[in-house]
């Protein structure tokens, strides 16, 4: 069986992921952001987190560079889900807009909008998470707004064939409803890949 493949955008945080991931049983290899565009994910990965990370989209002077980083996320064929940075990477791929917001540091009230979606399944309508940035990024076309909260209005977003998924803040540092989010995008891959065999 194929790992799923953590892309490490020099987050602190990674480590909290791979943890939470092997609680689940699930096996990962982790690959730097600078090494992820030359990367097979086709035969390597079943799934994709991609981390957050210190850098900003809305620092014009390194914009475009870092966004080519993150070229890869256009060909990705299995589930991905982005965090912090990654939410923001998959919003920008799809053509969404990226903004300097209030500074979030602390735990964040997310108005959950469709808790039946499998992302979403076991929550109540308003959970906290644990957030650590000041940017967010406006609705990609053709996606569908799962979570927000009184800060950021997109702080959890799906494409519509339920392959990338997106979350503002950081489930790695949130405890219970953290884990519940990372089993639920695990059952999410395992039905992907059950519907592909």
């Amino acid at each position: 069986m194929c790992a799923w493949t953590v892309i490490d955008c020099n987050s602190q945080k990674v480590p909290d992921i791979v943890q939470i991931l092997e609680t689940l049983g699930i096996t990962t290899e982790c690959v730097q952001l600078e090494q992820a565009n030359d990367y097979d994910f086709s035969s390597q990965s079943e799934a994709v987190v991609i981390s957050g990370g210190p850098r900003l989209f809305t620092d014009s002077g390194t914009h475009h560079t870092l966004l080519e980083q993150f070229t890869f996320i256009d060909h990705l064929t299995v589930p991905v889900l982005g965090i912090c940075l990654g939410h923001q990477a998959i919003a920008l791929r799809h053509g969404a807009d990226v903004y300097l917001g209030k500074e979030r540091r602390q735990d964040e009230a997310v108005d959950l909008l469709d808790n039946q979606h499998p992302l979403l399944t076991d929550f109540d309508r308003n959970v906290n998470f644990g957030t650590d940035h000041c940017e967010g990024v406006t609705l990609p076309e053709n996606f569908r707004l799962l979570g927000q909260s009184a800060h950021y209005d997109v702080e959890i977003m799906a494409c519509p064939a339920d392959r990338q998924f997106g979350v503002q803040f950081h489930p790695e540092i949130s405890g219970a409803p953290g884990d519940i989010l990372f089993r639920n995008f695990a059952r999410i891959v395992a039905a992907f890949h059950h519907q592909s065999h």
